[in-house]
This record gives C-alpha cells, structure tokens and sequence, in this order.
C-alpha cells in the first residue's frame, strides 16, 4: 500500500470514527433517557394513582417532552465537550501539545550530542520522505524509551522522544524508532488520533457531571446544621443514586470508546513498524529498540497527559497491571519484534540508561551521483529556463512510474538521498540555519535575481523591513548558493522553515510580506519564486493558522478535467522550449493516461495564475485521484526523455500546492 492509498485509507478510518462516536452517542442518549424516566416514575409514584412504577417508567420513555429534552441535554453535553476539547487541540498546536507532555523544542543550534543527533534523524527523515520537517522536542524528564508525533496538518507536526530514548538508543535504533513516527504521519494516523482524544473526552462529560453533583452535594451531608442535613438527607440520596448513575452511563461509554481507541491503535502500529523497516532498510534496527523497552521494563512516561494521549507514543505509557491490560493501545512487544526479526527468542537483554550517547553522531555521507535534474547554476547565476543539464529518461511512463514510487513509498533509497543532499548544505549557510534571522537572509538570498537593478530593488525591500543588519549574512549566503544544483537549493530552503517557525507571528507576518515583494520586484512571477511561495510560505502559513489546510471535494476526474487541461498545457508548454511538436506530443502523452482526447489550453492564457488557480482546485482531489493526475503530469514531463531542470521545479510546485510529498530526485539515478 502506498502514500495515496495509506490517505484514503485514513479518510474512511476518520469515517468510522465519526460513526462510532455516534453510535456511542446514541447509546448514551437511551441510556439517559432510561435513567431519567426512572428516577422521574420513582418520584411520582405515590402521588399518582392507577399506575405502578414500571407502568409510569414505561410512559415516560415515550413521553415526547422528556425525550426532546434528554436528547437536547446529551447531545449537548458530550458533542460540546468532544468539541470544546478538539478545539483546544487545536488552539494548543503540535507544539503546545508537546509542551503539555513535558517536550522541550530543540532546533539545529542544540549542542548536547545526543539531542543534536535526534535533530538530525528527524531531518533526513524528513527530506527523504518529501514532507515538511516537524518541530522536534524532547521530554527531558522522561528516563524510559519512548517516542511519539503530535499534530494535524503535515505543516504544523511534531516529533517528541524521551531523553531516555535518546540516551539509550544507538543511532541505527533511534532512526527507527524515529521512522515508526514518520510512518504514522504519512499514513495519516496522527490526525485521526488527535481526532480521537477529543471523542473520548466527550464521552467521559457524562461521568465527570456525575462527579461534579456528588462533590457539590458533600457540603448538605457534611456541612451546615444538623437539621439542615435533616431535611435534607432524602434529596441528597436521591441526587446521589442520580450521579451515580451518570457516572456509571458514563464510564460504560468510556469504556467501549477506550476499547475501540485501542483496537484501532493496535493495528496502525504494526503498520507503522512495517513501513520503518522498510524505509530504512534495517528491521534490525527497530527491533533493536523494541528490545531495550523490554529489557527497561516498560517504556513508561509520567506527563501528566500522557493517559489521555497514550496512542500517540511508540510505546506503551503504563507501567503494566490492570490499565495496561484494559486499555492496551499497543501489541505485545514479543509479536511487534516477531514481525521484524522472526527468529527472536522472547528473552529481553537488561538494559541501562547511558548518560553518554551510542552510535555516530553525524549525517553519513552518500556517495551516489546525483541523477534525474541535475543542478546548473542557481537563478542568481542566471539559468532559470530549460538550458540547465538534464538526464535522459527511457520513456515517460517509466519515469512517470518512478517518481511516483518516489513519493508513494517509503523506499530505503530515498533516505541515502536525504543523506546525501544534507550533506552537500553549503557549510558556509549552515550556521544561518539554526536561528530566525539567519533563516530570513538564506530564504532572501534565494529570492535575489541576476540583475544588478532588480537585486537594488530587492535590497531596498529587505532594508525597509529589516535595516542593515542582514546585509552581511544575505551577501555570505548568495556567495555559497551561487551554482547549486535545484535540489540544494530546494533542500537549503526547507532547512531554514524549522527555525522559521520559532518567532512569534507578529515577526512572521512582515517576514512574509518581504519575501512577496522580493518576488514581485521584477514584475513577474517565475517558477523558482512561485514554487518557494506554494511550499515555504504555504507551510508556514498553516503552521501560523495564517490559512487552513486543504478540503476533499472531488472524488472523479470528471470533476477536474478543466483545471488537469490548464496545469498539463502549462506543463507541456514550459519543457518544449519553443518546439510545437514537441509541445503537442508532452501533451498528448499526459492526458493518454486517462484515455482522453483533449486540445491544450490557448497560449495567452497560460499564465502562472491560472496555473496556480487550476492547481488549488486541484489540491481539493482525494489522495487516490491525485497520484493519478500526477501519474499524468509526469508522463508529460518526460514524453521527450529529457528531465530540465525547470521542470523539476514545476513539478516540485505541484507536487507543494497538491499537498503531497516532493519527489526525491536524486533518487531516480539509472
């Protein structure tokens, strides 16, 4: 199962979710409703004459005023608190949500060994997985090995690792581990188990109301005079015997909805370990560290949220005993290290936390070629259009089918890619990447164009927003970009998004305005510019809740045929260089896909904003219609054979706006 399929998996699991919250709430609707009228027919039993409490019982369950009012009640009691606590969630973010588990944020500047060697994991993971790479935190109280990822939209995630996970895993056990996590995210779990920490806390508002009328009635039982607990001992027993039954309704609720929670947990995290060891190639690495929580006993963490969240972890939060047995989210870790390494023996080695740290503490080198676009001179060096090298492919489907292996799998490739690419960062522009003003100069840098009067423009934009105080930085960064390749400089830019994101907004928002006006400083908007806009600055918008992420409305190409025409005679157009044949041909194979006989769009319309205009519509396709169109979008790339490099930056763009992970190109080498 690939990426496309893992999303759509995720979708329909979110529509279980959604039913079996209102089942649940249904449930608990009758069982209310019984409790009520009970109570009701207790209470009015003496007074009424011809009827027994069961025959009055009986009435008033079908007594449409008491049905209306119980409904009104229940479901605004557990949705209003399902909502309330979803809400919170998100007004929290991935990082708030890190903080309330303990995660201190680290960033590229950390300076302890093992965190800086963590920072670096997630990062490859994230290159190599084409996806933004997450706010990285670690639990510095928490000595047992545990791992897990917070968040919703991909933009705005978290990756959080116990200090004891960082201390006790070598390098090769904490890639894994860190893979599991990565698997979660782009199998789409992470949203859906933030989804299902706000449906189990509604379900729990019955039983926390009924606690909420027992505490309060303590003081008629315990306080004031003794003929005022008189008076009033029949009511309180009443109100009692009322709580106690919301507090049992309730926790019959929690207790299915915990089940479920688990059931679904269970099996998401073999799925997540499978797509670790094939990512990285190394089951041994993950079972590794599946072996030292046995030898710790227990992969425990003492946050206190930690019950509430105990799905997201890599392991178990409880120290075993009843809890652990109830509401087991995770296998056994014999079956889970079973699956990776079948010839384990069941017995767990004791295992120490070491304050020092195991394993190397570098990125490794990759010594591979760079293949599919290979990089001529950055767009400060004055080679945006289709002069750049390029590679030649054996025939459109077959690179189509490669790029998309590219992005749909988690193939071990990718990660010696990931590698390699880090490696290559200028060393020069490194120290600019671990703070918020060495990531403005890097990304202004970037933006600066090849002529002298543009640039002078450019520069003015920056000094109004920032003075002069990263002049010196934007100089030393254009220096060491100067004649990378496309992927380094891609690669350099989503490096400096981390240490974007540590400002508060009101430094964001005139950040974000510069680097418009340094894309609008010549009066156009080229690829390079619009693709940085529809991935740094889309990202970053979504992670300052600046823009919402992307919703589904279109399950059919039928749907989409219009704006597919507009972005594949873009596409076409862009890698032809002028030659009409060769245009008509990259069309016709990328809508051959879908057995289609369509005219390209007219030359004067083909404009970066209706390219733009045509590829939101298009982010709005299922994930199973949009590995289709891409499918298609790459066939059209390379119906000549040749791969230039700004057509790797268009599809980048797309590959951005569609909201799916960039392809790795240097990972197409052949």
């Amino acid at each position: 199962m690939n990426f496309f399929e893992r999303q759509d998996q995720a979708r329909g699991r979110t529509r279980l979710l959604v039913f079996l919250f209102i089942c649940a709430l249904f449930a608990t609707f009758a069982a209310v409703l019984a409790l009520v009228a009970w109570f009701a027919a207790l209470g009015a039993d003496a007074a009424t004459e011809g009827a027994t409490t069961s025959e009055l019982f009986v009435r008033y369950l079908a007594e449409p005023s008491l049905i209306a009012g119980v409904a009104v009640a229940v479901f605004l009691l557990i949705g209003g608190g399902s909502i309330f606590k979803v809400g919170e969630l998100k007004s929290m973010g991935a990082d708030g949500v890190a903080e309330a588990l303990g995660g201190t944020r680290i960033t590229r500047a950390a300076t302890d060994p093992a965190e800086r060697r963590f920072y670096n994991v997630v990062e490859e993971m994230a290159i190599a997985s084409g996806v933004p790479i997450p706010s990285v935190y670690v639990m510095r109280e928490e000595k047992a090995i545990n791992a897990c990822a917070i968040g919703g939209d991909p933009e705005a995630s978290a990756v959080a690792a116990t200090d004891g996970a960082l201390r006790t895993l070598s390098r090769d056990e904490l890639q894994g581990v860190v893979a599991h996590e990565f698997g979660h995210l782009l199998n789409g779990d992470v949203k859906m188990n933030m989804r299902l920490i706000g449906v189990l806390f509604g379900l729990q508002m019955l039983t926390l109301i009924g606690v909420g009328i027992f505490r309060s009635t303590l003081y008629l039982s315990f306080g004031g005079s003794s003929d005022d607990r008189k008076g009033a001992g029949g009511a309180v027993l009443a109100i009692w015997l009322f709580a106690f039954g919301l507090v049992v309704i309730g926790s019959i609720g929690v207790f299915f909805s915990n089940v479920i929670r688990a059931a679904i947990s269970r099996q998401r995290e073999f799925l997540a370990d499978a797509s670790a060891a094939q990512f990285t190639r190394n089951p041994a690495g993950l079972a590794g560290a599946l072996k030292k929580i046995g030898g710790l006993t227990g992969s425990r963490v003492n946050a206190a949220r930690s019950a509430e969240m105990a799905h997201l972890f890599f392991g178990s939060v409880f120290s075993g005993g009843f809890l652990e047995s109830l509401f087991k989210t995770h296998p056994d870790l014999t079956e889970r290290i079973r699956r990776l390494e079948p010839t384990f023996d069941g017995r767990f080695p004791k295992v120490a936390v070491d304050s020092g740290v195991g394993g190397r503490l570098s990125v490794p080198l990759y010594d591979g070629t760079p293949a599919s676009v290979r990089g001529g001179a950055n767009r400060s060096a004055g080679t945006n259009g289709t002069s750049a090298a390029s590679e030649r492919c054996a025939n459109g489907a077959a690179f189509a089918a490669a790029l998309i292996e590219s992005i749909a799998t988690q193939a071990a490739g990718k990660l010696a890619v990931a590698e390699s690419l880090l490696a290559k960062t200028p060393s020069e522009v490194e120290p600019f990447l671990t703070d918020f003003d060495g990531a403005r100069a890097v990304l202004y840098a970037l933006l600066l164009d090849e002529s002298a009067e543009v640039r002078d423009r450019q520069f003015a934009a920056i000094r109004r927003a920032e003075g002069n105080r990263l002049d010196a930085r934007i100089e030393t960064a254009t220096r060491a970009l100067c004649g990378t390749s496309f992927s380094a400089r891609s690669t350099v830019a989503r490096l400096a998004v981390p240490a974007l994101k540590t400002a508060p907004i009101g430094l964001y928002r005139p950040f974000r305005e510069t680097v418009l006006a340094l894309c609008a400083a010549d009066g156009t908007l080229d690829l390079f510019e619009y693709a940085l806009q529809a991935s740094i600055i889309r990202e970053l918008d979504v992670y300052y809740r600046l823009s919402r992420g992307t919703k589904i409305r279109f399950s059919r190409f039928d749907d989409v045929v219009e704006p597919f025409r507009t972005v594949l005679s873009f596409l076409a157009s862009e890698g032809a260089d002028g030659d009409a044949a060769a245009e008509r041909k990259a069309f016709d194979e990328g809508a051959s896909y879908f057995y289609l006989t369509l005219e390209p769009t007219p030359t004067e319309t083909r404009t970066l904003g209706a390219f733009s205009r045509a590829l939101n519509d298009l982010s709005q396709a299922t994930p199973v219609l949009k590995q289709k169109l891409l499918t298609a979008f790459y066939r059209c790339v390379a119906a000549d054979g040749v791969v230039v490099e700004r057509e790797g930056e268009l599809i980048e763009a797309i590959s951005a706006a569609l909201g799916v992970p960039a392809p790795v190109w240097e990972s197409l080498s052949g």
